[in-house]
């Protein structure tokens, strides 16, 4: 099949500026190719056509998905973080059956009760904030998405298991919270525990810990999402 607007750089500095630059790397490329192009920039040698286009963006998403890729082949990268059953990970009837699973506890009052809830936890993290100085936006904003994943993802709240995973979350995301960590990501054979002292040793210990955590408490959504 032939792919459009393919970008020129090879694969492998594709992947480096997207990890290091992506914000550099998509506006470079939508310069060249402003309505769709094709990029390397996942870690398993495949390829991405990113569209920019109003109307082909409105075709994709209203036209028959049997006519584009299965969501598990360009979320490969995302395997070590959900795992093999994740919805972000099947495909076909598979994929199909989790989302009718999925769909009940996001529509009517639960999606109203969600966004309570949202407000509540954004509120409550602003309110800590410190007024006349300076913050990192980035811790706040973490510290929101954590508790929402908590509550609304897997159905936990206070409590010792509750600050346990969240704060094992908190570690696993500052794993990657540089362009050499996040490069583990995309470069699968730099996927090395070499013990908890390497970087991706230092990661699959909290995800084991995580999931050790998480088997205590399991409801029909978070299973879903997090499918390790």
């Amino acid at each position: 099949m032939q792919l459009p607007n393919t970008l020129n750089t090879p694969s492998f500095l594709q992947k480096l500026e997207w990890v290091t630059n992506p914000v550099g790397y998509m506006e470079k490329a939508a310069q060249q190719y402003p309505d769709l192009f094709t990029a390397e920039i996942i870690g398993f040698g495949d390829t991405i056509v990113v569209v920019n286009n109003p109307q082909a963006i409105q075709e994709i998403l209203t036209n028959d998905r049997k006519k584009f890729v299965a969501v598990g082949e360009v979320n490969k990268t995302l395997q070590p973080l959900v795992g093999d059953y994740s919805i972000f990970m099947l495909e076909g009837d598979r994929h199909k059956r989790r989302r009718q699973i999925l769909i009940p506890p996001f529509h009517g009052e639960r999606l109203q009760t969600y966004g309570e809830i949202i407000c509540h936890l954004t509120e409550k993290v602003c309110d800590q904030l410190p007024q006349g100085k300076p913050f990192l936006a980035r811790q706040a904003l973490q510290d929101i998405s954590l508790q929402v994943i908590l509550q609304v993802v897997f159905g936990l709240y206070e409590g010792e298991r509750y600050q346990q995973i969240k704060s094992l979350l908190a570690l696993m995301m500052e794993t990657f919270n540089s362009p050499l960590n996040a490069s583990l990501l995309y470069f699968p054979f730099l996927q090395k525990d070499l013990g908890s002292w390497s970087p991706w040793g230092k990661f699959v210990r909290l995800r084991d810990s995580i999931n050790e955590l998480y088997q205590i408490r399991v409801n029909a959504h978070s299973i879903i999402i997090w499918g390790n």
